[in-house]
């Protein structure tokens, strides 16, 4: 008798919590991608000029697809809300549809271009998502070419989620080594660190869809401009960043390259901090031909000497007009050049804008 009350006990525990979990989902929305944007508030002054608040997009899915119990027939798959802070605009959310926001299922967060460039309303905002106890540091970070909005309202090309579409969208490009993608959580390590570059991809509107036109580069936190994709790819590929990277010398001939090696050393050389990017890497013809041992020895040649050249003048370009070190070798001081890492310590502004660049390319053919 005993063992089955106990039994029995147990079982209606269970169902219990089982009942309590399932209230709970209800209670909860789950986006799964967020758009922030700054907005100029209606009124309001503060001591630098207008004050401007958040608006923020929610793309949600429909709750099936979190939990099978699930219904969202009272809950709409895009909303708009506006607050002075992400506390405020989760408040409203709530009040508004008696729901809890959940960003345990997340996958992408887009920003507003403007919202870059306010470093306190940046801060603030990186504040609040430390502080949300469902908020993962993972999140795949976008920035909007015109407005983070925008991006999330592109969902009839899209198969509903842009969230979905977006992690679909990053799972499919092969170039990155090890799924290199800029977080949520690399801008709050910028934020406190303000040691790296960060560059972080631009969407806009391509027949009804997002697509990455550049890259949005933030420099001890602080939004510089945005690169081309070409430059982007070249700086990560200074960095080691890249599987295989496309090279183009002419349009009759192409190579695709892999099994990439770069190598940063840092000497300092007449008082000026000289960093060597040495770069080894095999190849494979897409376009053009290669027909003989000395053919294929003039062939890397040139591709060598083009990549050499437009790694120089994209340092040089990005170091000019942003302060930027496209090989992020300050990030990595600490180890290259003790040395120089304490005469720069603290400064990576000074570091990036004073740093020469060298770059070393070693490329190899392996058909013909």
């Amino acid at each position: 008798m005993r063992k089955g009350k106990a039994l029995i006990f147990a079982l209606l525990f269970m169902l219990f919590l089982g009942g309590c979990e399932s209230a709970e989902l209800e209670q909860r929305s789950f986006p799964l991608a967020v758009g922030i944007d700054l907005q100029e508030a209606t009124a309001g002054n503060d001591k630098e000029g207008k004050e401007h608040n958040l608006v923020v997009s929610f793309d949600f899915p429909d709750l099936a697809q979190i939990s099978e119990k699930g219904k969202t027939t009272d809950t709409p798959m895009g909303m708009s809300l506006e607050g002075v802070d992400m506390y405020h605009v989760d408040k409203s959310y709530e009040n508004n549809t008696n729901r809890i926001l959940d960003y345990n299922h997340t996958k992408a967060i887009v920003l507003g271009k403007e919202l870059l460039l306010d470093s306190r309303q940046l801060r603030s905002l990186l504040l609040a998502w430390e502080q949300q106890e469902s908020a993962a540091r993972n999140i795949s970070l976008f920035v909007g070419s015109s407005s983070a909005a925008k991006i999330l309202t592109l969902t009839e090309e899209t198969e509903g989620s842009m969230g979905k579409y977006l992690e679909e969208m990053l799972e499919s490009q092969k170039d990155f080594r090890k799924k290199k993608i800029a977080t949520i959580g690399s801008l709050i390590n910028q934020w406190h660190n303000q040691d790296e570059l960060l560059l972080v991809p631009v969407l806009a509107e391509q027949g009804n869809r997002p697509a990455i036109i550049g890259y949005a580069a933030v420099s001890a936190f602080e939004y510089c401009g945005i690169f081309s994709v070409e430059e982007a790819m070249e700086a990560f590929l200074c960095q080691n960043l890249l599987e295989s990277f496309l090279c183009e010398p002419d349009r009759e001939e192409a190579a695709e390259i892999s099994d990439i090696q770069a190598v940063l050393t840092v000497d300092e050389v007449e008082g000026v901090p000289v960093v060597t990017a040495s770069i080894k890497a095999k190849g494979r013809m897409r376009t053009g031909q290669v027909s003989s041992v000395g053919q294929q020895y003039q062939v890397a040649q040139r591709m060598e000497q083009h990549i050499t050249a437009d790694l120089q003048e994209t340092a040089k370009k990005m170091q000019e007009e942003y302060g930027i070190d496209i090989t992020n070798s300050y990030v990595s001081l600490g180890g290259l050049n003790r040395g120089l890492y304490e005469k720069y310590q603290n400064h990576p502004k000074e570091y990036n804008q004073s740093v020469e660049h060298v770059f070393e390319v070693d490329f190899e053919i392996l058909d013909w």
